[in-house]
């Protein structure tokens, strides 16, 4: 290497989500959107929002795909903090990461100013007094499902 010229620094890998050591919200968020921005992991994180917890292969199974690429989509979707796994035995278990997932949708909220939230304004219909409308829940309590629930 000759003095005087400039060292080029390596590109990082197109793939690779700034997420782990990203100080800055914004970049945090991109990475994460990014992650969900494939419809193979968007469907992944569907059929995981159906059930607390499920076994890789079966999530495989279901949505049509090899374990080698299930498990690629998996590792971008645990860098991102969307999923977590553990092994049991000779299975591996997957799950949303809840907690992470609501932490992330109130930065995003946060970064939109609050424009996530819905003002009093747009929740009220026009001609009905706010203190006759009653604010019952469109439907009942969520409860999580096995997969094999959710696939019968």
């Amino acid at each position: 290497m000759s003095p005087g010229l400039p060292v080029e620094q390596p590109r990082p890998h197109r793939h690779v989500l700034p997420l782990a050591l990203s100080p800055l919200p914004e970049a945090d968020l991109a990475g994460y959107f990014e992650s969900l921005g494939n419809p193979t992991r968007l469907r992944i994180v569907e059929r995981l929002a159906q059930v607390k917890e499920a076994r890789v292969s079966d999530v495989a199974l279901l949505l049509g795909i090899s374990q080698p690429r299930m498990s690629w989509h998996l590792r971008l979707l645990r860098r991102a903090r969307i999923v977590t796994t553990k092994r049991e035995g000779r299975e591996v278990l997957c799950r949303l990461d809840r907690e992470s997932i609501a932490a992330r949708l109130a930065n995003f909220s946060q970064l939109l100013g609050g424009a996530g939230e819905p003002s009093q304004e747009s929740n009220q219909k026009p001609g009905v007094d706010p203190a006759e409308s009653s604010s019952k829940p469109l439907s009942g309590p969520r409860r999580e499902r096995s997969l094999p629930e959710v696939i019968s």
